[in-house]
């Protein structure tokens, strides 16, 4: 080949397509790969010196004195974001992601890219996004949503650095948003009747959607009993409910259940009786809510109408049913701003398992959920009589409170009398004896209990007799013992 001029490996190699042209270097690159590229000029002497620098530079990178990643880095600055957004989106369906969900993953980064101008990856940086979702908040977005954007472009530039396509995650110590402060969707768990009138105003209205009143009643009889979310109800076949195990369960296949783990939840025994003539009907190996309707939220409104509407022509008092028309009972939204939705049964499965005394890791796993705090502090719903109900452990701050909380951890508090005005303590009819000051005394004869005369507990007069165990023996105890009581038995201190 005319005007070829052969080098070692080590220096490369400069030759001219059939005798004219641009020179043409190949060389080898950190990685032993052979590498050709046009030096763009005719002047030997200048693509000499364009050669020794490629070679220069795969000598460094081989030798570790550069780092070859960064080329890759070059590269994937050179490349459009929405490149690499769309090969973001191909690797979350790969892994199995929902298409629901990523779709609204990408329109949130979309909208954010476009917001910056960030056409190449070396435009993203943590001040304009920030600038970016604080104008949205602006405009009236709500902070939890916000919280929703700054997640999902936060996502994307992790991917971006654990890909190898940037140095490092500008994104990283951008922090989220304390949504506590602006809600505008929150839920409200039901009252203890309002889930019964909400079943039987479904299964007694029309189909909505498609969806028949019984099937829409057994599926928030299944929410309300399970916690399962929508998109899970929908995945359900008849193979899915274990009717006949102890306890009865519903398995939810790792690849619905949103935790992707395989679910076996157990559900009341009445509850499974339901299901069990429920299901004859349900083809098999079909989805027994194939006809819920995606809006499930409008649907449970519907209902709730209905059954608030029944509820209130229920009586026909005029101004009981006033009063139950501007009561939150069986409402949409109620006076705090608190609404009810499908998901709205979840919460409602969650704070009466709360309510029920259940541990918070037992409502943890029922709830399935991987951090109880999620359990505690979104999903449980507490009401001021809850929480009021709870004030009764705490000791009392009267004056006689001390005294009171003695006697009771003692475990004699019913043996004795409760202080009056009288300094005298009242004697207390217990059976066919009347105790006071842990003990009854007796006339000589032993027929007729007298009282005591003195208010000292647990100290007997000198002119009475004690009856029973007590006869033999009417000294003072020692000390650290207590007396027996007639007729009672002695019950050992809890302290």
């Amino acid at each position: 080949m005319a005007g070829k001029r052969q080098r070692s490996r080590g220096t490369g190699t400069l030759f001219k397509r059939n005798g004219r042209g641009p020179w043409i270097a190949r060389w080898f690159d950190c990685l032993g790969q052979r590498k050709e590229a046009s030096t763009r000029t005719t002047d030997k002497a200048a693509a000499e010196r364009i050669l020794s620098k490629r070679t220069a530079d795969a000598a460094l990178r081989r030798d570790g004195v550069v780092d070859a990643r960064s080329d890759r880095y070059v590269a994937a600055n050179q490349r459009p974001t929405s490149e690499h957004r769309a090969d973001w989106k191909a690797t979350l369906l790969a892994k199995g992601v929902t298409a629901k969900q990523v779709t609204q993953l990408v329109v949130r980064v979309d909208k954010l890219l476009c917001a910056v101008e960030a056409t190449r990856l070396s435009d993203l940086s943590a001040s304009l996004i920030q600038t970016a979702i604080g104008e949205l908040r602006d405009e009236g977005m709500a902070l939890q949503t916000c919280h929703h954007y700054l997640r999902a472009i936060k996502q994307f530039s992790r991917w971006l650095k654990r890909d190898g396509r940037v140095r490092d995650d500008v994104l990283s110590h951008l922090t989220g948003y304390n949504a506590s402060t602006d809600r505008r969707h929150e839920r409200r768990s039901l009252a203890p009747d309002e889930p019964m009138l909400l079943f039987d105003a479904a299964e007694s209205g029309p189909s909505w959607r498609g969806a028949s009143g019984p099937d829409r009643a057994m599926a928030y009889r299944i929410a309300t009993g399970t916690g399962f979310r929508a998109g899970e109800l929908r995945s359900l076949t008849p193979a899915s409910f274990c009717l006949d195990d102890n306890p009865p369960t519903i398995v939810l296949e790792a690849k619905h259940s949103k935790r992707r783990r395989a679910d076996h939840q157990p559900i009341r025994v009445d509850l499974a009786e339901m299901l069990r003539s429920w299901l004859v009907e349900k083809p098999t190996g079909q989805p027994v809510f194939s006809t819920m309707p995606e809006k499930t939220a409008l649907m449970v409104k519907a209902d709730l109408r209905r059954a608030r509407a029944r509820w209130i022509k229920a009586v026909h008092d005029r101004k009981e049913r006033r009063k139950r028309a501007q009561s939150d009972f069986l409402a949409e939204v109620n006076g705090a701003g608190h609404v009810v939705d499908f998901h709205a049964l979840r919460v409602t499965y969650i704070t009466l398992l709360i309510k029920s005394g259940a541990s918070v890791r037992e409502v943890q796993e029922l709830a399935r959920h991987s951090d109880p705090r999620l359990t505690l502090n979104i999903y449980t719903k507490l009401g001021i009589h809850d929480l009021a109900g709870a004030l009764d452990g705490l000791p009392g701050l009267t004056a006689d409170a001390p005294k009171r909380e003695r006697i009771r951890r003692t475990g004699t508090d019913d043996a004795f009398a409760e202080a009056s005005d009288d300094p005298r303590l009242k004697p207390r009819q217990l059976g066919r004896e009347r105790v006071r000051s842990g003990a009854t005394v007796c006339d000589e004869a032993g027929t007729e209990p007298k009282p005591l005369t003195r208010a000292r507990p647990r100290i007997l007069q000198d002119n009475a007799t004690p009856c029973g165990p007590m006869r033999r023996n009417a000294t003072k105890p020692p000390g650290g013992l207590e007396p027996s009581t007639c007729g009672l038995q002695n019950r050992c201190s809890t302290n």
